[in-house]
């Protein structure tokens, strides 16, 4: 009998099986170098109707959609584990759990046959990668990816967290004078720093797309939040939104605008006297702040910046 367990092990096999071959990369063949596990193949030909049977069971039971939820994040956070620039929304999330529902639906019509061909399964799983191609194409755009097409082996981008007392220092936070409630901005999926602030008496939140969601961990893309106006004493945002931010106005298709918009949008939710506190620096849109608008101070060093609320 297949099983909710043998199903989340399966997942994370295969994942771990792929986890540093490009999924852009072709062999000489024309065959892609990401390929199902020796494991995955036993299984789906040994056990396609219970695992058919499985399926066609979470959806009466009314687990269907939380099978689909946890493929998609364990790929999401692969993806963002490879390159922490790659951007999705919820359409995009939404999306990447129908591609998983597609090929879930091509397992369970594989489990009503009585026998199954290598060239079904080598279509069904090229099929899906080739899914997965055009959906990282479509969000993210062919200028990022572009280099994963050029090795067999993953590059990474990499995203890390570094210790409370590190951010502080080097943001010039002082506890003692920071103005509440605190947020981060890209906690990272641990959230030292606002575990840190709350231990330290500070009201503090955070948000991360990669965080456990609690009543005070927020798990969201940022350019999804609404901020509210007046709403924050201290904004900060260490190695996170500042750089997604650069990298896209940098990048030749690039979400800039977006991220424009976002950035006043963060200085309109803090409080008079409140600051958005972020490395490293942004001077191309800080010079503009600078000579356009008399709402904000801008304090910056070669670090961090910090922008102040006047008005």
């Amino acid at each position: 009998m297949f099983t909710l367990d043998d199903f989340k092990k399966t997942v994370e096999q295969q994942l771990i099986h792929n986890h540093d071959k490009s999924l852009f990369y072709e062999l000489a063949n024309g065959k892609m170098v990401i390929n199902p596990s020796r494991e995955t193949i036993q299984l789906i030909v040994q056990k396609a109707q219970e695992i058919s049977k499985f399926i066609e069971d979470t959806k009466v039971v009314g687990t269907y959609q939380q099978l689909l939820q946890f493929i998609a994040d364990q790929s999401m956070n692969l993806f963002v584990e490879v390159n922490q620039y790659l951007d999705f929304n919820s359409e995009n999330y939404d999306r990447l759990q129908n591609i998983y529902k597609d090929l879930f639906e091509s397992i369970c019509v594989l489990g009503d046959q009585k026998e199954i061909t290598q060239i079904e399964l080598d279509h069904l799983f090229s099929n899906h990668y080739k899914k997965l191609q055009a959906f990282l194409l479509e969000s993210n755009g062919a200028e990022i990816l572009k280099k994963y097409k050029e090795s067999p082996v993953l590059f990474k981008v990499e995203c890390a967290e570094y210790t409370p007392e590190f951010q502080l220092k080097l943001l010039k936070i002082n506890l003692d004078t920071i103005k509440q409630p605190v947020l981060d901005i890209g906690c990272g999926p641990q959230a030292h720093l606002v575990h840190f602030l709350r231990k330290n008496g500070i009201q503090a939140f955070g948000m991360d797309r990669n965080v456990n969601p609690c009543d005070h961990l927020l798990k969201m893309n940022w350019l999804e939040c609404a901020f509210k106006s007046n709403n924050w004493g201290t904004v900060i945002s260490h190695m996170a939104f500042s750089n997604h931010f650069t990298h896209h106005h940098l990048k030749v298709d690039g979400n800039f605008e977006s991220y424009a918009h976002k950035y006043m949008e963060i200085l309109h939710s803090l409080k008079l006297g409140g600051s958005f506190i972020y490395a490293p620096g942004l001077p191309f849109i800080e010079e503009l702040l600078i000579e356009s608008n008399k709402s904000f101070a801008v304090d910056a060093n070669d670090y961090s910046t910090n922008v102040i609320r006047l008005s």
